[in-house]
């Protein structure tokens, strides 16, 4: 099973990569604050995925506070953010 790959940066913000090996170029990105469920699911506000050249998800950017977006189990397993990273 492949594992996802989490990390955090100091700031609070994170980011899921849905992809193993290496990262593909981000084409297209989409943050869900603009739609009309946004009201209702708080989270949205801060989630932006990302899309290669194919149209395929292959990240989840948490622009705002990642503990109280992000599933415990995921944070525990999350890394924390290097220079080189995102």
């Amino acid at each position: 099973m492949a594992e996802i790959a989490i990390t955090v940066e100091p700031s609070g913000e994170a980011y899921v990569a849905l992809v193993v090996g290496a990262a593909p170029a981000v084409r297209h990105s989409v943050a869900l604050d603009a739609l009309e469920a946004a009201e209702a699911v708080p989270a949205l506000d801060g989630i932006v995925l990302d899309f290669d050249y194919y149209g395929r998800v292959v990240g989840l950017r948490v622009t705002g506070a990642a503990d109280s977006i992000l599933a415990p189990s995921l944070l525990e397993a999350a890394e924390p953010a290097r220079r080189s990273d995102r």
